[in-house]
């Protein structure tokens, strides 16, 4: 059995050849087109599918999955204080959990989101339709492979990187064990087959971190996080080759091992790439307690004197979505504010609002 060489989805790695998670055009997805497929929330039987929860943190995508936690793959990197981004909101982080034993992890925020994804609680099968999403490279130009009857499409090389959030289908095609191929953690895999028609997408450069959906019943659960890709390819011998999102790699050399090994065209049947995710389910354990570490929510407190004694503003509404307090006006005197909660916590900006003064944080 050829063992394959792979690489994490942020930048291809010299000593491994698939490069981590992208899509044929962010997703890649077998329809040609002017690279604007799939670029806008998908509607019809796959309306709701994950798109609507899929958040920017970055240059990657993340995904809420608590009332302040967003999840995603370990390897994209991330500081407290970075910005998740999500249905129109910006969010800072505060904190996170990585876990030990996959490539997962998650994220606290300051504030609450307006909802979250539901995760999958039991594991994917074999033959599900899933979900991808990504925000990786744009489908470059055509790789050919010589199969004895002249140059054959095999398929693309990655293109420029844009960041635009795009989507494609798969099927499961089996869960492993990472160390089984050279990597880590429960995964699933899948392969750029063709097998789910024009929509089913790859993933490429930049689309690590990307979520894969399944549906169970009438809701579409987060079941993966875009780990890694097969995608290194060369037309020859020798060489550097390159990274292209492949349906068929017969007539082409795939490194393994660090040299570079034809791909026969004896074979009867195409060899797909295939691509792998984190399944999320087998890491449930680790989720509950990742998320049972979100800090406390944010207090507002009181004070006539800047010195204090403060306490809690118990007039004060909260609206912890958009982050800020709303205190009724009082008639006389002069009123301090202060903020307790995580580090860092800051007064955005105060300002009287109707009866009220609001004041708005971070």
């Amino acid at each position: 059995m050829h063992r394959t060489s792979w690489s994490r989805c942020r930048a291809a790695v010299a000593t491994w050849v698939l490069t981590l998670p992208g899509l044929l055009w962010a997703v890649v997805v077998f329809e040609p087109g002017d690279g604007t497929r799939n670029s806008s929330a998908p509607t019809g039987t796959l309306a709701n599918a994950g798109w609507q929860w899929t958040g920017r943190f970055n240059s990657f995508c993340g995904v809420p999955v608590g009332p302040s936690s967003f999840l995603t793959a370990a390897h994209v990197g991330g500081n407290i204080g970075d910005r998740f981004e999500w249905q129109g909101r910006r969010y800072r982080v505060v904190g996170f959990q990585t876990d030990s034993t996959s490539d997962l992890r998650l994220w606290h925020v300051s504030g609450q989101f307006a909802s979250n994804a539901p995760v999958a609680t039991q594991d994917l099968r074999v033959g599900e339709l899933v979900m991808i999403l990504g925000r990786g490279a744009t489908r470059g130009a055509e790789i050919l492979a010589d199969r004895g009857l002249g140059p054959m499409l095999a398929g693309w090389e990655w293109g420029p990187v844009d960041g635009v959030l795009r989507w494609g289908t798969n099927s499961v095609e089996a869960n492993i064990d990472g160390t089984s191929i050279g990597l880590y953690g429960p995964l699933v895999g899948c392969r750029f087959n063709g097998g789910r028609g024009n929509d089913e997408g790859c993933l490429s450069t930049m689309d690590s971190s990307g979520p894969l959906f399944v549906r169970r019943g009438n809701t579409w659960q987060l079941a993966g996080i875009h780990f890694a890709v097969q995608a290194a390819f060369n037309t020859q011998p020798t060489g550097a080759g390159g990274n292209g999102t492949i349906f068929d790699y017969r007539g082409l050399y795939q490194n393994e091992g660090g040299s570079w090994v034809l791909e026969s065209i004896e074979n009867d049947n195409p060899v797909p790439a295939s691509f792998f995710s984190t399944r999320v389910q087998p890491r449930s354990a680790w989720l509950t307690t990742a998320l049972a570490t979100a800090p406390v929510g944010t207090t507002l407190e009181t004070a006539v004197d800047p010195a204090g004694p403060f306490n809690a503003a118990s007039s004060a509404t909260h609206n912890p979505v958009d982050r800020f307090f709303l205190v009724p006006l009082q008639p006389t005197g002069a009123a301090f504010f202060r903020l307790r909660g995580v580090d860092g916590l800051r007064i955005l900006q105060t300002r009287v609002e109707g009866t009220s003064i609001r004041i708005d944080y971070e």
